[in-house]
Protein backbone atom coordinates (compact mmCIF):
# COMPACT_ATOMS: atom_id res chain seq x y z
CA UNK A 1 0.00 0.00 0.00
CA UNK A 2 1.43 3.20 -0.75
CA UNK A 3 2.03 5.60 1.89
CA UNK A 4 -0.63 8.36 0.30
CA UNK A 5 -3.49 4.96 0.67
CA UNK A 6 -2.62 5.25 4.05
CA UNK A 7 -2.47 8.86 4.99
CA UNK A 8 -5.99 8.99 3.65
CA UNK A 9 -7.09 5.83 5.59
CA UNK A 10 -6.17 7.11 8.71
CA UNK A 11 -7.73 10.35 7.92
CA UNK A 12 -10.99 9.13 7.35
CA UNK A 13 -10.92 7.17 10.49
CA UNK A 14 -9.61 10.15 12.46
CA UNK A 15 -12.54 11.85 10.98
CA UNK A 16 -15.23 9.10 11.30
CA UNK A 17 -14.06 8.89 15.24
CA UNK A 18 -13.97 12.70 15.88
CA UNK A 19 -10.33 12.10 17.24
CA UNK A 20 -7.20 13.03 16.10
CA UNK A 21 -4.30 10.91 17.47
CA UNK A 22 -1.05 12.26 18.97
CA UNK A 23 0.38 9.00 17.70
CA UNK A 24 -1.20 8.00 14.65
CA UNK A 25 0.99 4.60 15.08
CA UNK A 26 -1.87 3.28 17.29
CA UNK A 27 -4.98 4.65 14.84
CA UNK A 28 -2.63 2.53 11.92
CA UNK A 29 -2.24 -0.57 14.05
CA UNK A 30 -6.00 -0.81 14.91
CA UNK A 31 -6.66 -0.80 11.41
CA UNK A 32 -4.39 -3.92 10.34
CA UNK A 33 -7.05 -6.87 10.19
CA UNK A 34 -5.37 -10.10 10.99
CA UNK A 35 -3.57 -11.34 7.76
CA UNK A 36 -2.62 -7.73 6.41
CA UNK A 37 0.13 -6.85 4.35
CA UNK A 38 1.69 -4.68 7.16
CA UNK A 39 3.91 -6.93 9.77
CA UNK A 40 5.32 -3.91 11.75
CA UNK A 41 4.11 -0.38 12.78
CA UNK A 42 6.99 1.62 14.69
CA UNK A 43 8.85 -0.89 16.93
CA UNK A 44 5.89 -3.17 17.36
CA UNK A 45 5.05 -6.84 15.53
CA UNK A 46 1.90 -7.38 14.21
CA UNK A 47 1.34 -10.97 14.07
CA UNK A 48 -2.10 -10.93 14.16
CA UNK A 49 -3.07 -7.71 13.12
CA UNK A 50 -5.14 -5.56 15.24
CA UNK A 51 -6.03 -8.44 17.75
CA UNK A 52 -4.08 -6.75 20.76
CA UNK A 53 -6.02 -3.88 20.60
CA UNK A 54 -9.05 -5.23 20.06
CA UNK A 55 -8.68 -7.21 23.56
CA UNK A 56 -8.29 -4.03 24.98
CA UNK A 57 -10.96 -2.03 23.39
CA UNK A 58 -13.28 -4.95 24.24
CA UNK A 59 -12.84 -4.08 27.71
CA UNK A 60 -12.44 -0.29 27.67
CA UNK A 61 -16.46 -0.59 26.14
CA UNK A 62 -17.03 -3.15 29.07
CA UNK A 63 -15.73 -0.50 31.64
CA UNK A 64 -17.40 2.14 30.30
CA UNK A 65 -20.68 0.44 30.01
CA UNK A 66 -19.95 -0.22 33.86
CA UNK A 67 -19.10 2.90 34.77
CA UNK A 68 -22.41 3.91 33.30
CA UNK A 69 -24.30 1.56 35.08
CA UNK A 70 -22.72 2.30 38.42
CA UNK A 71 -24.06 6.28 37.52
CA UNK A 72 -27.22 5.17 36.94
CA UNK A 73 -27.29 2.72 39.86
CA UNK A 74 -27.98 -0.58 37.45
CA UNK A 75 -28.16 -4.29 38.80
CA UNK A 76 -24.77 -6.09 37.39
CA UNK A 77 -27.61 -8.26 36.31
CA UNK A 78 -29.09 -5.84 33.95
CA UNK A 79 -25.49 -4.43 33.54
CA UNK A 80 -24.17 -7.06 31.98
CA UNK A 81 -27.55 -7.47 29.96
CA UNK A 82 -26.19 -4.04 28.56
CA UNK A 83 -22.87 -5.23 27.83
CA UNK A 84 -24.20 -8.40 25.94
CA UNK A 85 -26.31 -5.74 23.59
CA UNK A 86 -24.30 -2.99 23.20
CA UNK A 87 -20.40 -4.70 22.79
CA UNK A 88 -22.25 -8.20 20.65
CA UNK A 89 -19.67 -8.63 17.77
CA UNK A 90 -23.24 -8.82 15.49
CA UNK A 91 -24.04 -5.11 16.58
CA UNK A 92 -20.55 -4.18 16.48
CA UNK A 93 -19.78 -5.32 13.37
CA UNK A 94 -23.26 -3.46 12.26
CA UNK A 95 -21.86 -0.46 13.24
CA UNK A 96 -18.50 -0.73 12.14
CA UNK A 97 -20.72 -0.53 8.40
CA UNK A 98 -22.87 2.16 9.64
CA UNK A 99 -20.18 4.86 10.48
CA UNK A 100 -18.09 3.70 7.34
CA UNK A 101 -15.07 2.41 9.45
CA UNK A 102 -14.84 -0.90 7.09
CA UNK A 103 -13.93 0.90 4.16
CA UNK A 104 -10.64 2.37 6.31
CA UNK A 105 -9.13 -1.86 7.10
CA UNK A 106 -6.18 -2.79 5.80
CA UNK A 107 -7.38 -6.42 4.65
CA UNK A 108 -5.85 -9.68 4.61
CA UNK A 109 -4.79 -9.98 0.48
CA UNK A 110 -6.39 -13.73 0.69
CA UNK A 111 -10.01 -12.12 1.58
CA UNK A 112 -10.06 -10.91 -2.26
CA UNK A 113 -11.54 -7.76 -0.75
CA UNK A 114 -14.74 -9.00 1.71
CA UNK A 115 -14.22 -8.13 5.45
CA UNK A 116 -15.76 -10.79 8.24
CA UNK A 117 -18.19 -9.55 10.59
CA UNK A 118 -15.46 -10.73 13.23
CA UNK A 119 -12.71 -8.67 11.53
CA UNK A 120 -15.14 -5.76 11.40
CA UNK A 121 -15.87 -6.18 15.33
CA UNK A 122 -12.38 -6.56 16.06
CA UNK A 123 -11.01 -3.06 14.26
CA UNK A 124 -14.18 -1.15 15.63
CA UNK A 125 -12.80 -2.63 19.50
CA UNK A 126 -9.32 -1.80 17.99
CA UNK A 127 -9.58 1.55 17.37
CA UNK A 128 -11.09 2.23 20.90
CA UNK A 129 -8.47 0.48 22.33
CA UNK A 130 -6.07 2.63 20.13
CA UNK A 131 -7.56 5.97 21.66
CA UNK A 132 -7.37 4.56 25.09
CA UNK A 133 -3.77 4.10 24.43
CA UNK A 134 -3.44 7.89 22.43
CA UNK A 135 -5.51 9.64 24.76
CA UNK A 136 -6.81 8.23 27.89
CA UNK A 137 -10.24 6.71 29.15
CA UNK A 138 -12.00 9.89 28.69
CA UNK A 139 -10.81 9.93 24.97
CA UNK A 140 -12.08 6.39 24.74
CA UNK A 141 -15.15 7.38 26.51
CA UNK A 142 -15.63 10.36 24.40
CA UNK A 143 -14.77 8.10 20.60
CA UNK A 144 -17.24 5.32 22.51
CA UNK A 145 -20.01 8.03 22.59
CA UNK A 146 -19.37 9.82 19.35
CA UNK A 147 -19.67 6.19 17.81
CA UNK A 148 -22.78 5.41 19.40
CA UNK A 149 -21.50 2.02 20.55
CA UNK A 150 -23.71 2.67 23.82
CA UNK A 151 -26.35 3.60 22.12
CA UNK A 152 -30.07 4.84 23.68
CA UNK A 153 -32.07 2.85 22.28
CA UNK A 154 -30.46 -0.38 22.96
CA UNK A 155 -30.34 0.47 26.59
CA UNK A 156 -34.27 1.08 26.53
CA UNK A 157 -34.27 -2.74 25.34
CA UNK A 158 -32.27 -3.76 28.81
CA UNK A 159 -34.64 -5.99 30.81
CA UNK A 160 -35.97 -4.63 34.19
CA UNK A 161 -34.95 -0.90 34.21
CA UNK A 162 -38.81 0.32 34.21
CA UNK A 163 -38.16 3.38 35.72
CA UNK A 164 -35.05 4.12 33.62
CA UNK A 165 -36.24 3.29 30.41
CA UNK A 166 -39.82 5.28 31.42
CA UNK A 167 -37.80 8.49 31.80
CA UNK A 168 -35.68 8.16 28.94
CA UNK A 169 -38.24 7.07 26.64
CA UNK A 170 -40.40 10.62 27.53
CA UNK A 171 -37.46 12.34 26.96
CA UNK A 172 -36.65 11.07 23.46
CA UNK A 173 -40.55 11.04 22.61
CA UNK A 174 -40.17 14.89 23.48
CA UNK A 175 -37.28 15.49 21.71
CA UNK A 176 -38.32 13.38 18.69
CA UNK A 177 -41.84 15.70 19.09
CA UNK A 178 -39.95 18.66 19.30
CA UNK A 179 -38.04 17.62 15.99
CA UNK A 180 -40.76 16.65 14.01
CA UNK A 181 -42.71 20.15 14.93
CA UNK A 182 -40.05 21.98 14.38
CA UNK A 183 -39.98 23.86 18.34
CA UNK A 184 -36.20 23.50 20.11
CA UNK A 185 -36.27 24.61 23.83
Amino acid sequence: MNPLQADQRMSDAEEILGYDFKDPRWLWEALQAAGSPVTRVGTRSLREGNKQLAGLGDRIISVVIVMTSVDDNISIGNTNARIQMCANNERLARLCDAVGLTRCIVRNPSQQGMVSQRTKADTLEAVVGAVFKDGGLDAAEEVIEHLGIIDLLVTLQTPSISHTKSVIKMTLDSVLIRSASGVFA
